[in-house]
Parts: C-alpha cells; sequence; structure tokens
C-alpha cells in the first residue's frame, strides 16, 4: 500500500463549502456586469436599415412563392452549381441588395447585409427536401 500514490488535501484548491446557496460563489465580486446608460441610436439605425433589407427579402420570397417556373428554374440551377445564373435570377427579382447565396442538397439560404454596413443583417433559409 506504501507505492500507491495518494494526494494531501488542499484547502485553496478545494474549499470546503459550509453552505449550499456559496456552493457556487467563490469571490465577493458582483455576479454581473453593471450596467451602461442606455443609448438607442445604433438601434434605431439598425432597424432603419433592416426594413430597407426586409424589402428585399420580401420580393425574392414572394416570387419564390407565387412563380412555380421561377422556383424550379432556381432549385435546378442550385442544384447544377450554376452560381452565376441562381445569382441573376436573384437580381431580376428586383431586390437593391444582392445577398450572398448558399445552397446544398437540402436547401438555399439567403443572406442579407447591408453594403458598408454591419449592424444589421438578415439571413433567409428555405429547404427543398425532407430530410
Amino acid at each position: 500500500m506504501d507505492d500507491f500514490p495518494y494526494f494531501l488535501y488542499d484547502p485553496d484548491l478545494f474549499p470546503i463549502c459550509d453552505k449550499p446557496e456559496n456552493m457556487y460563489r467563490k469571490s465577493a465580486r458582483p455576479m454581473f456586469r453593471p450596467l451602461t446608460a442606455t443609448n438607442p441610436d445604433l438601434l434605431v439605425k439598425s432597424a432603419k436599415t433592416s426594413q430597407s433589407l426586409l424589402l428585399d427579402v420580401k420580393k425574392v420570397v414572394d416570387t419564390i412563392a407565387t412563380s412555380m417556373p421561377f422556383s424550379t428554374r432556381l432549385m435546378t440551377a442550385a442544384q447544377e452549381s450554376k452560381k452565376t445564373v441562381v445569382m441573376d435570377m436573384i437580381r431580376k427579382t428586383g431586390v437593391k441588395t444582392v445577398p450572398d447565396i448558399m445552397y446544398n442538397p437540402d436547401g438555399i439560404r439567403f443572406h442579407f447585409h447591408s453594403i458598408g454596413d454591419e449592424n444589421s443583417h438578415i439571413i433567409v433559409s428555405l429547404k427543398w427536401r425532407n430530410m
């Protein structure tokens, strides 16, 4: 038994908790950071930018939802990895902001973001295959 490794108890590493409410609190510091004064300017700016992005999202989604030939051509071009055809089709819907488009065998994803402004973006994912 003498050659079996053993470790001495170190109270600094493993303090004994006397009460359950003190079990997880290790310091007297506040658990949450203090809140700063509110300034909604950036929030309002992001919301205004998002309004124009939402109009573009609506154009694309409405075209896909109402035109079966458009949806068929879009899906076929995406599945054949014809990115330029997919981009041209989306551009022809009349959007002001052309989204980044990603697709895979399960669906298509549009990432709308404003040009030069990183404060707002909208991502729309549409499925065309059940998994």
